[in-house]
């Protein structure tokens, strides 16, 4: 098999190209200056109805880039989210929040479902957002009086939420039951509030597991998706299989080493669950590529192997760097934007031909029965 090289890859300079690059340039700067008044809105010690009027614009925000550009916002909130722990509380809402909402439109809950869940991820850590920061960073294991905030946090959340005028009792319930867990086999079978409330436990869990700490390693996309797509009887189910097809097995923002050695960052969802398309940084021998190079991974030769942690991937050009390079494939159809999908698809088949995945990065499965 041929050794990966760094080709000097033409991106061809149309209206076409300036314009996906403009688009791309404006979605950052967007989605960066929502992060920055997200932030500020979490670190309110005693919001009210003007805190709750900036929220609602805040959600109107969120809520308009998951339908513009929705592999733009992923890659954006789960790199930085995998990268860093600034402002871990704040990011870690937002990422949660975008998921919740791509997963509630695909399964066609009400306009306004999909609004309070939203609200939801965005608030159900205000009863505990510096202490989350603090412990992102710290070096040891919480505290007895840190345990206690956590434990009592998704009360408080609700509580503070109602003091500001929060009155959707989709959004209250779902804040206080985030970390409860539900039989969510069926979910159109479950009250909306319950269902809400399931669906951000696991995105919850899911993007926790994604961040790396202090006292614990980030773990691989994969091995997260476990917590995700697995019910309480630890089969999988409707609400899991629904996070794995709007996230796909390696969501934008991730990193992956691929079949040929070399190391990537995922920039968007594929056709498949486990073939998104990634842009290489380094070589399999360790040089960092001066061009990146965009790669589709169905291609059998740049294959995801499997997910890597951010350190090991060493190199980190600017979001726009990367993105310029996903012009090598040509400019996305305006389709891009939307959530793959394909009737009938199994999302846990790796699909005829493909190499299977290592084990580590397996789709996961439900432990078999003693």
């Amino acid at each position: 098999m041929t050794e990966f090289v760094d080709p000097a890859v033409a991106i061809e300079d149309n209206g076409a190209s300036r314009q996906y690059l403009q688009g791309v340039a404006d979605g950052l700067l967007s989605i960066e200056r929502m992060r920055g008044r997200i932030v500020q809105l979490l670190e309110v010690h005693e919001p009210d109805a003007g805190w709750l009027e900036r929220l609602q614009r805040a959600l109107d925000d969120l809520l308009a880039v998951a339908d513009a550009q929705p592999d733009l916002a992923l890659y954006y909130l789960v790199n930085e989210k995998v990268n860093h722990t600034q402002h871990y509380s704040a990011v870690h809402s937002m990422c949660c929040a975008l998921v919740v909402v791509l997963a509630a439109k695909w399964l066609e809950w009400p306009a306004d479902e999909v609004r309070a869940i939203a609200g939801a991820a965005l608030t159900m850590n205000l009863g505990m957002g510096p202490l989350q920061d603090l412990m992102a960073r710290q070096s040891h294991p919480p505290s007895v009086a840190q345990r206690e905030v956590i434990r009592n946090h998704a009360e408080r959340s609700a509580q503070i939420l109602q003091d500001a005028g929060v009155d959707d009792p989709l959004w209250l319930q779902a804040v206080r039951a985030h970390h409860t867990e539900h039989d969510a086999a069926d979910p159109e079978t479950l009250e909306p509030a319950v269902r809400a409330a399931e669906l951000l436990r696991r995105v919850d869990v899911y993007a926790a597991r994604l961040s790396s700490r202090k006292t614990r390693p980030a773990l691989t996309a994969a091995m997260a998706a476990r917590g995700a797509l697995l019910g309480p009887s630890d089969q999988p189910d409707a609400l899991g299989a629904t996070l794995l097809r709007v996230l796909g097995l390696y969501p934008p923002g991730v990193y992956v080493e691929l079949a040929n050695g070399a190391i990537a960052v995922v920039i968007e969802r594929g056709e498949r669950a486990h073939t998104p398309l990634v842009v290489s940084l380094r070589r399999a021998d360790g040089h960092v590529l001066l061009t990146p190079q965009a790669l589709d991974t169905a291609l059998r030769h740049f294959a995801v192997r499997r997910g890597i942690d951010a350190a090991q991937a060493q190199v980190r050009p600017g979001h726009l760097a990367i993105l310029k390079a996903r012009l090598q494939l040509g400019v996305p159809a305006a389709a891009a934007a939307q959530i793959p999908a394909a009737d009938g698809e199994t999302l846990l088949d790796d699909g005829a031909g493909d190499p299977p995945a290592a084990a580590d990065d397996a789709p996961p499965q439900a432990e078999p029965a003693a």
